[in-house]
């Protein structure tokens, strides 16, 4: 028999429930009903123990606070909490394969989108002028395009060569080509 002490032995009754819970949840998070002080402590300890991780959700995710852009917090079980109370972790192996960049073909063809991603897919990228002509969307809104692809899991990259233009680019050595 071994010395070592069980790591459950160190949780009380409730942070085994709040992490029970979210383990048997899909998406992993805790969803809280109760404001209490004492409900605070607790998942102050478990996020001191790594048992849970915060992130930013989704609003109509469960989320305990806001941070300070206001965006929604939640709660999430690591494998460390899957771990100390002996619950499978499906999570893992779906994380995994969430983080494979997505496939250019699968934007929907005919978009002004798929034009984009298009021109970001040329050996020499596009500079911002030429997305503009592409598109006739505005600077600002053709900006915001680049930063929505970075979002949805694109490696969209920018170069400046000496006095020229700024050029965009999409890796995709990873990636089929685009249609």
């Amino acid at each position: 028999m071994s010395n070592v002490t069980s790591p459950t032995s160190k949780l009380t009754d409730a942070q085994l429930v709040l992490l029970s819970a979210a383990s048997q949840r899909d998406d992993g998070l805790v969803v809280l009903t109760d404001a209490h002080p004492s409900v605070a402590r607790t998942i102050a300890a478990l996020l001191r123990k790594q048992l849970l991780t915060e992130l930013i959700v989704q609003r109509r995710q469960p989320h305990w606070r806001q941070d300070e852009n206001g965006k929604p917090v939640g709660l999430k079980i690591t494998k460390g909490g899957y771990a100390v109370i002996g619950a499978e972790c499906e999570e893992a192996k779906e994380e995994e394969t969430a983080h494979v960049a997505p496939q250019i073909d699968a934007v929907r063809a005919g978009t002004k989108q798929a034009v984009v991603i298009h021109l970001l897919a040329r050996p020499s990228g596009a500079s911002l002028n030429d997305l503009i002509d592409a598109t006739g969307w505005l600077p600002h809104t053709t900006r915001a395009v680049l930063s929505g692809l970075r979002k949805r899991g694109f490696e969209v990259s920018s170069n400046k060569l000496d006095g020229g233009d700024r050029r965009y680019s999409i890796a995709t050595s990873t990636q089929a080509p685009a249609a």
